[in-house]
């Protein structure tokens, strides 16, 4: 039997568990850049899936949450050209791993009403 392996997908994201929230938010704000500078769609989308994987890896679902609202503060707190790539390569990520995706919506949608309506249409997926 094959032995199960623990390694986290993000070892970035990994060690986020427990930080503050500014903390969270600044790690996001930081990740987003990177990945809005990517000069291609696909990487882009290569660039988010692990970070949403390694977030559905969370068991606490109090954690997840927390982790997940911290991404939604900092996207939001992003130049609206960088938001649009990030919102384009996350919702291309669907056709790459569908069900971590609908997984990580599931959460942002427990979370909506507590965003400014204007930001919906970019964190849902169409």
């Amino acid at each position: 039997m094959a032995k199960k392996d623990d390694r986290p997908v993000d070892a970035g994201l990994a060690e986020l568990r427990g930080k503050p929230e500014q903390e969270a938010i600044e790690f996001w704000k930081r990740r987003f850049g990177m990945i809005a500078a990517i000069p291609s769609d696909i990487a882009r989308v290569g660039a988010i899936t692990p970070q949403l994987r390694e977030l559905v890896r969370i068991e606490d679902r109090e954690e997840r949450k927390r982790l997940t609202a911290a991404r939604i503060k900092a996207f939001i707190q992003l130049p609206a050209e960088q938001r649009e790539l990030l919102a384009k390569g996350r919702h291309a990520a669907f056709e790459v791993d569908k069900g971590v995706l609908e997984e990580d919506q599931k959460v942002i949608d427990e979370l909506l009403p507590t965003v400014p309506q204007e930001h919906w249409h970019q964190l849902r997926h169409p």
